[in-house]
Formats: C-alpha cells, structure tokens, sequence
C-alpha cells in the first residue's frame, strides 16, 4: 500500500483546456513542496498538526504583505505565464505580493454571458462535476462529503437529491475574484469554523477530509433562472482571508462580483437542486474520468433545464 501511495503522488496531473480542446499537464504551485508534504506519512503529520492551522496562514500572510514581497511578482507572473495586459493596473503599483494575488483584471478580460438560461461559472478554476445522491456528494478525486457535513451541521431546505455539485478549484497562479453566477438575493454569509489545508491536487488525492474541514462560508441563493443554489467559499492553506461583498446580505445581479479570497488556494462549491441544470457534454464527460476543466469566471458551463 505504501508503494501505491508513492506512486500515486508522483503521478501526472492532467486538465482539460477547452479554448485549445486538448488535455494540458498541470502546473502545480510549489509542486515539490506539496509532494513532500502530502505525499509522505511525516509531511502529512505535520501538515495536520502546524500547516493546517491558522496561526501558520495568518504568518505567511504577514510575509506576503509586506513591501519586499513585491519582488516575488516579476518572477511569479513569469513561471505561470500571466497576461499582464488584462490587469486593471499597472505591475509597478502593487505595494505587495498578496496586493498583486488579489489583482482585479479589465472589465473586457472576464466577459460574463448574459442569457438567463447559461449557466456561468463563478471564478477561474478547475472545474469537476458531480451528482448529489441522498445528501453525499461523491467526487472521482478526494473524500467524499455530505451536504450536512459541508454546511456544518446545516441543512438548507430544497430538493438536492439527485441535484448537482460543481467544484471549482483555484490554484496561486489564478484570477481569486468570484462572481454571482445569476441575479437574485441571499441573507447573511454562515461562517464554519474549520481547519486550512492545501486544496493542491497533491492533498485532494490522499483523500482527506479538506472541503468539508477546511475553514468555509456559505449562503443560499434565491436566483432568478437556477432557482435555490447552495453557494460555498472554502479557503485553504496561506489563504489569509475571505472577503464577501454583501456579508449581511442582499441583492446582486449576474456577474457582479461577489467577493475575493487572498493570498493561496481555494475551492468554490455550488450545488443546484434535481433538474435544474444541464452541464455542458465536456464538462460531464472529463468529470466523469476525474479530469478537471480549466474555466473562467463568467464563462460558460451549461444551460437550465427547467423552463
């Protein structure tokens, strides 16, 4: 079993790229790093015992707030190739590598689509679809999860049975402002209390329990066209904070922003009742071989089915 496991975490990590509808090897941050870590008994132990906790986030995210981190964005933007060109800003005028990670990009970079019945996706990421079956949620990669255990505890009513979850992932390297995905209007944001694991490929694969543990927020939303979606921010390992737009609640339209994470990875969850949506045929069909799709924040990813 161990060798299993070496091999294992040693393996490829493939995305599907839909723009160039090819199959992409990814790029993981800090991939030995994470390998050490997550792919070792005594990188684990310590990750569950010091990197998962806060105090360690909270202390890199002092580091990269301050003024010598800039340093680190040249060569960042570099080794992931970023477009400078979509930033809202010149590269000179972020005071720090975190205020650089939660850049906002030119209105013109993120077109979101506007058809009631499109589904968009909330944020950049790598996108996995799956099916809610009585409360759990199973996923081809990673621990499986119940509603209940997602929520902590909580069970918003509606009919999830049978519904779907869509799970996108945000590495380092990607765009960490996330959208509403239609109009609508939701009460206050629910905090649950949580550990900050990596939610690196490298980590989801040992099956720990990180989406479901991870220090998350969440609120339902009462959306005009997708009727009740269950809307969750999970943050992980370096990620400083979750900052929501309309914490108390509100009303909001398709594709204004709804708030952004800081420095690290994270993982956005959005769950829609039984019949609501259709997914588009890649997206299903790489999900179904526990591929992720690489998606952007307004693009789309499916229609409604229900009229």
């Amino acid at each position: 079993m161990k060798a299993q496991g070496f091999i294992r975490s040693h393996c490829t990590i493939h995305v599907y790229n839909r723009e160039k509808a090819c199959l992409q090897r990814e790029e993981v941050f800090e991939e030995g790093f994470m390998r050490l870590v997550y792919g070792t008994f005594p990188g684990r132990l310590v990750a569950r015992i010091f990197l998962s906790r806060k105090i360690f986030s909270r202390l890199y995210g002092r580091f990269q707030n301050r003024p010598s981190s800039r340093a680190k964005i040249r060569p960042f933007i570099e080794c992931y190739g970023i477009d400078t060109i979509q930033l809202e800003r010149p590269v000179e005028s972020y005071g720090s590598f975190n205020d650089f990670f939660k850049r906002r990009l030119r209105p013109e970079a993120r077109p979101v689509r506007r058809e009631p019945d499109v589904l968009v996706s909330a944020s950049d990421g790598r996108l996995e679809a799956c099916r809610v079956d009585q409360d759990l949620v199973m996923s081809v990669k990673g621990s499986p999860f119940t509603l209940e255990e997602l929520l902590g505890g909580s069970m918003p009513q509606g009919d999830w049975t049978g519904g779907t979850c869509v799970k996108i992932r945000l590495a380092p390297m990607d765009y960490h402002r996330f959208c509403y995905i239609d109009s609508g209007c939701h009460g206050p944001v629910v905090h649950v209390q949580g550990r900050l694991h990596s939610v690196s490929p490298l980590a989801l694969m040992h099956n720990l329990k990180i989406l479901q543990g991870n220090d998350r927020e969440y609120v339902v939303l009462e959306t005009a066209n997708f009727g009740r979606v269950i809307h969750v921010d999970i943050g992980a390992m370096a990620v400083g904070r979750i900052h929501q737009h309309l914490r108390e609640g509100g009303r909001f339209s398709r594709g204004q922003e709804k708030g952004y994470f800081e420095m690290g990875g994270s993982t956005i969850i959005l769950v829609f009742e039984q019949g609501m949506v259709e997914l588009d045929h890649d997206i299903k069909d790489y999900s179904s071989k526990g591929i992720e799709t690489l998606v952007r924040y307004g693009s789309r990813i499916g229609k409604r089915r229900r009229a």
